[in-house]
């Protein structure tokens, strides 16, 4: 899911006075940014293959109509079908890219191959950029470059399994950092509507990844995240768990989504190092 700018700068940086050399924020950071940037790729693409079981552009509720939304007719057929979408050239200032209706800017390419009918159970979509797409997406101020690809299947009416391979994201520093997991996607409401906008989802998942110094690490979902596509709730999640350890470490970092057990829209959470908790406001 997108918006899972985890955690804020400033809340790591009062934590790095407790963090051992084996317990590398650095992970943390780059989880949260790689995650980040996968969902919302998968979200954009997700809003538009569901607007219409067959896809049309004017359902999507979160792309921009300055993006270019291209056929690949070679493909086209009664099921199966590809498009591209292009969302333009990175600016060079500030807000960078095309801001989109889920309030992240992006640029770039990116390439959808659908097998099916969207709605149907069995249909695999693959959602895919390389280095040469130039591929961005963030804030407008800092932006990621993201290469890999992610295979989205439908198992059930309402129930979408991930699987991300060879992710990568590039900071403005040139910086890389590796991402790779599965996750399931149960839709809990709004299905008797067009796009993702107003829809409620429960995630679960687990993977590993390679932060910007070169130490891998692995994540899991310990609680369902929950996530509400709703003005101030998109860009994190409402409740859940998530626990982030260096393959090296003795003990991990977990994110609580809730940590006022309301389930509210406002992006505070919680940090848990050990026996140390630090309440954030999610950026």
């Amino acid at each position: 899911m997108a918006g899972m700018a985890i955690l804020l700068v400033a809340g790591i940086n009062a934590c790095k006075g407790v963090k051992d050399t084996k317990d590398n924020i650095t992970s943390a950071q780059d989880f949260s940014s790689s995650e980040t940037e996968f969902a919302g790729a998968f979200d954009i693409t997700d809003d538009v293959n569901q607007s219409d079981g067959k896809i049309k552009k004017g359902g999507s509720t979160l792309l921009p109509p300055e993006a270019i939304f291209t056929w690949d007719d070679s493909v086209f057929d009664a099921t199966g079908i590809e498009y591209h979408i292009n969302f333009g050239p990175l600016g060079t200032t500030a807000p960078k890219g095309m801001l989109c209706g889920d309030g992240k800017y992006r640029s770039g390419v990116i390439h959808v191959k659908v097998s099916n009918n969207y709605l149907a159970i069995g249909t695999v979509a693959t959602v895919s950029s390389t280095s040469m797409d130039e591929y961005n997406s963030g804030d407008g101020t800092n932006m990621f470059k993201v290469e890999g690809s992610f295979s989205v299947t439908r198992t059930a009416a309402e129930q979408l399994d991930i699987v991300v391979t060879g992710g990568k994201i590039t900071d403005g520093d040139g910086k890389t950092a590796e991402f790779t997991g599965s996750k399931t996607i149960i839709r809990t409401s709004g299905s008797g509507t067009p796009g993702m906008w107003g829809d409620t989802y429960e995630v679960t998942g687990s993977g590993n990844g390679k932060n910007k110094d070169g130490d891998t690490y692995t994540w899991k979902i310990t609680k369902a995240l929950v996530k509400k596509m709703e003005v101030g709730c998109a860009k994190t999640f409402v409740a859940g768990i998530i626990e982030i350890k260096n393959t090296s470490a003795n003990t991990s970092l977990k994110i609580d989504f809730d940590p006022y057990s309301n389930a509210a829209c406002d992006r505070v959470a919680k940090a848990i190092f050990g026996t140390r908790e630090i309440i954030f406001t999610v950026k």
